[in-house]
C-alpha cells in the first residue's frame, strides 16, 4: 500500500474512531470462500488417465501416490478449500498412500 493511501486511510480511521489496524482489516475484502471439511465416506472410482494424491486439499500440495484410470478408492473425509474445490481424502484400503484427490479426477460409485 502506497503511503499517500495509508495517510488517507489513517486519518479516515480517525474520523470513525477506529484504529489503523482496524481501518486496514475494513479496507481489505474478505477471502472468495471459506474451507469447510467433513466427514464422509465412500468410494470412488478415477476418471482421469492419471491423478495424483496430495498431502493438501490444493493443487500446490505435494503429490505423494498416483492412481490411474478405474482404480477404486476409499475415502473417509472431504474438503471444500478455499477456491471452492472439492477434494476428498483418501486411506489405504485399496494400496493408495494417504492423501487428499481433486474431485475433478474421481467419480463416486
Amino acid at each position: 500500500m502506497r503511503a499517500s493511501a495509508i495517510r488517507r486511510l489513517s486519518a479516515l480511521a480517525l474520523t470513525a474512531g477506529l484504529t489503523l489496524p482496524a481501518a486496514l482489516c475494513a479496507a481489505t475484502p474478505a477471502s472468495a470462500a471459506a474451507i469447510t471439511c467433513q466427514n464422509a465416506a465412500g468410494e470412488l472410482y478415477v476418471t482421469k488417465t492419471s491423478a495424483p494424491v496430495r498431502t493438501t486439499y490444493y493443487e500446490t500440495g505435494r503429490a505423494v501416490d498416483t492412481v490411474y484410470r478405474g482404480n477404486r478408492l476409499n475415502y473417509t473425509r472431504q474438503c471444500t478449500n478455499s477456491k471452492g474445490h472439492l477434494w476428498f481424502w483418501v486411506d489405504k484400503t485399496y494400496g493408495v498412500k494417504d492423501g487428499w484427490i481433486y474431485s475433478g479426477n474421481v467419480a463416486r460409485i
